[in-house]
């Protein structure tokens, strides 16, 4: 995936609800996801763009879930972590065009625009 540059990161919350409509990318739990952002490309107070989310669970009693796991790099090291988060983003995406589930009004990034055309 291209890098995106810097100030075009867009936030859209009807793709957010998508993501976390998913099952989580790591331990394939329903119901508990969340639109979790990549650790990596992120700055002070900063996420980056919302179409590079992937779904991961979040904490439910007793259970720490894989999000906060990920952002702690506790699923992966640091390294690892930045790969997988740009594969379970780009499947993400994949996933939702093939589904239906991409916003309307979002723009596609041009891998997602490639999916479509075939």
């Amino acid at each position: 995936m291209p890098p995106i540059k810097k100030g075009e990161h867009l936030r859209n919350e009807d793709y957010r609800r998508a993501v976390a409509s998913l099952p989580c990318c790591a331990c394939g739990i329903v119901g508990y996801s969340q639109a979790a952002h990549a650790n990596h490309g992120k700055g002070a107070g900063l996420k980056t763009d919302d179409r590079t989310c992937f779904a991961l669970c979040c904490d439910r009693p007793g259970v720490k879930g894989c999000h906060p796991k990920f952002d702690q790099y506790e699923l992966y090291p640091k390294a690892a972590a930045a790969l997988v988060a740009e594969a379970w983003g780009a499947d993400t995406r994949r996933r939702l065009v093939l589904m239906g589930k991409w916003p309307k009004d979002l723009p596609k990034l041009e891998e997602v625009a490639d999916v479509l055309e075939r």
